[in-house]
Parts: structure tokens; C-alpha cells; sequence
């Protein structure tokens, strides 16, 4: 018996390297855009990041009730929101507290939250990676 004819053989072998193509083709494509679509959408957080500012002031705690008060204020240009705090104890555990808080441009906000423990720092964060504040305990009156 004999073999397929060598023109058939490149023939089989063309049509077989085009399929492999198409296919690796169509998802190169879409892989393109959505990884174009995710880094847009990324720089432009971060540039409207850059307009962002938050500040955390007049931090009071009773150690005897555990209350921690004082006023969130959002600093600059653009709404903040999912704002929490870390709040850093002495035997170096770290605590999220979740305000459930937006700020918009030049608004204040006053938090009491209650805590138990002795803090190192208590720390605000935003929606935006690179907006926070940070007070120190030596920073917070009545610690």
C-alpha cells in the first residue's frame, strides 16, 4: 500500500497549521482586550487617586470604656469611599474596623467606635490604595 502523495501530506499540514492559528488567534484577541480593558481601568483609578487626601484628627481614647472618638476629614478633590481602620495593638495584633463611610471633597465626619487593648497606631484607608492616615498612640490623648 502506499503513502498520501507529498502535495496531499502539505496540503493536510497547511490546513492544520491554519486551524491551530484561528483558534490561538481568537483568543489572543480577546485576551488583548480584556488585559487593555483592566489596565485602563487601573490607570485611570490611579490618576484619579492622585487627587485624593484624608486626614484623621483630634484621635481621643478612654482606656477605661474603650472608646476611640475623633474626626475623619477627606483632605482634596474627590469622593473617597470605603473607609476603615487598622488599628495596631502592642502584643502586635491588627484589627479592621469597616466605617461603612464615603467623604466627599472637604467633608468631615466624627467616628466613636469601642476597641479593648493597648494601640500602637490607628490608621484610616480609603478606596484609593495610596490615600491614608496614620496617628501614632503618642498622638492619640488620653492613651
Amino acid at each position: 500500500m502506499k503513502g498520501i502523495s507529498p502535495f496531499i501530506a502539505s496540503v493536510l499540514l497547511i490546513a492544520l497549521t491554519v486551524a491551530v492559528a484561528a483558534l490561538y488567534g481568537g483568543w489572543i484577541t480577546s485576551f488583548t482586550k480584556k488585559t487593555t480593558q483592566e489596565v485602563q481601568e487601573k490607570s485611570e483609578k490611579r490618576v484619579t487617586c492622585t487627587y485624593g487626601g484624608i486626614a484623621i484628627d483630634d484621635v481621643k481614647y478612654n482606656k477605661t470604656t474603650g472608646d476611640l472618638s475623633g474626626t475623619v476629614e477627606n483632605t482634596d478633590i474627590i469622593d473617597l469611599g470605603n473607609i476603615d481602620f487598622e488599628i495596631f495593638y502592642t502584643n502586635a495584633t491588627r484589627q479592621k474596623l469597616d466605617l461603612n463611610m464615603t467623604l466627599g471633597p472637604g467633608e468631615r465626619n466624627v467616628f466613636n467606635i469601642n476597641i479593648t487593648g493597648n494601640i500602637t497606631k490607628i490608621r484610616v484607608i480609603t478606596n484609593c490604595s495610596n490615600v491614608n492616615d496614620e496617628v501614632s498612640s503618642n498622638d492619640v490623648l488620653g492613651s
